[in-house]
């Protein structure tokens, strides 16, 4: 199964838009946020696939993020998140807190784990766990480009996508 990954949106509505396009047109079958929209505009940008996300250190207005999420028939999920796809016990969680990060990945209960904050594209094995940061959605911050991931949970290959 497809899995598209983004995180640090920032109110890149435009960005978002164009994201949800490629998911589409990639046929992924839904689209994990990994944190920081911002405001519920950029939640309501999502509409046209399904999304399940996280909270990142930028998200203050939780009603408001809760809100856009039900709008469009998503799922907010606090500020982590495990399930299971195709046999893979997968864990998202922004980063904000680095320590909380490190233990969770050293944990070895995960076979992927999804991330943000640092706004950096990431693939790397740490132990069992493959860590996969999509980059920052957004590309804002001098030196990052706009980068999503799709994530194929079957084949465990990664595509990440300059937006």
């Amino acid at each position: 199964m497809k899995i598209g990954i983004i995180s640090d949106t920032h109110d890149g509505i435009n960005k978002i838009k164009y994201s949800v396009k490629l998911f589409n047109d990639r046929n992924v079958q839904f689209a994990i946020h990994c944190g920081d929209y911002v405001n519920p505009s950029a939640v309501k940008a999502f509409k046209g696939i399904k999304l399940i996300g996280i909270l990142g250190n930028n998200d203050i207005d939780v009603a408001g993020l809760s809100y856009a999420f039900k709008e469009i028939g998503g799922e907010i999920k606090g500020d982590f998140f495990e399930f299971q796809q195709d046999g893979l016990r997968i864990a998202v969680y922004h980063g904000t807190q680095h320590q909380r990060k490190v233990s969770l990945i050293n944990s070895e209960s995960y076979d992927v784990f999804f991330c943000g904050h640092t706004h950096k594209m990431e693939n790397r094995q740490i132990g069992k766990t493959r860590v996969i940061n999509p980059g920052t959605a957004k590309g804002w911050f001098v030196g990052y480009r706009s980068t999503i991931a799709i994530f194929d949970s079957l084949t465990k290959d990664i595509e990440f996508l300059y937006i």
